[in-house]
């Protein structure tokens, strides 16, 4: 299936909502990929699109930050043959917010109903190519210790993990990818 990305336009909340509805009924209260990580709060428990829809416009927009906040914008990731959302991801401008050199650049969050279908890895290469945009380099990634599904898709990309940190009293696997601007023409951060 052919995927592509593209950031969340005013007019997608429905297709956000259904996204959460079927989280929620498979007992996930939360979404990764949602700009969660630095509003401190995600599309769920916000509750309402078009607040939601605001905060992350401003986030991409890095306008009205507030202390530990990024810029960070939003995609979605649908299906080319009928615009069926698979999932979301979001991308950190930097890492400097609390903890951002373990958690990283990106969140991922793929449905339920459409997880185990090499998805994940897809994600990460367009993830990769919307990093360019922000010029950032080197693009880091991490995931906790005990998600294998995730450390196996990161890694197939990355390759071999750069640390293991402890955060929280939780591991992280914390991988590094240097972005190769000279290779399309554009210079590097």
């Amino acid at each position: 299936m052919e995927l592509y990305c593209r950031t969340v336009e005013i007019f997608d909340k429905k297709i956000l909502d259904e996204f959460a509805k079927e989280h929620q009924i498979n007992n996930e209260n939360y979404l990764a990929g949602d700009c969660s990580l630095i509003l401190n709060k995600g599309y769920i428990q916000i509750g309402d699109f078009y607040k939601w829809y605001k905060k992350i416009t401003n986030l991409a927009l890095e306008q009205n930050l507030k202390k530990n906040q990024v810029g960070c914008t939003c995609y979605l990731v649908l299906r080319k043959s009928d615009d069926y959302l698979i999932g979301i991801f979001d991308i950190r401008h930097s890492l400097n917010y609390k903890n951002g050199k373990v958690y990283g650049h990106i969140g991922v969050d793929i449905r339920p109903s459409e997880r185990g279908k090499g998805y994940y890895k897809k994600i990460l290469y367009m993830a990769l190519e919307k990093a360019k945009d922000f010029s950032i380099n080197p693009f880091v990634i991490s995931c906790e210790y005990g998600n294998i599904v995730s450390y196996k898709g990161i890694a197939h990309v990355f390759g071999k993990y750069k640390e293991m940190v402890l955060v929280d009293n939780t591991y992280f696997y914390v991988f590094q990818k240097y972005l190769d601007y000279e290779k399309e023409g554009r210079n590097a951060p």
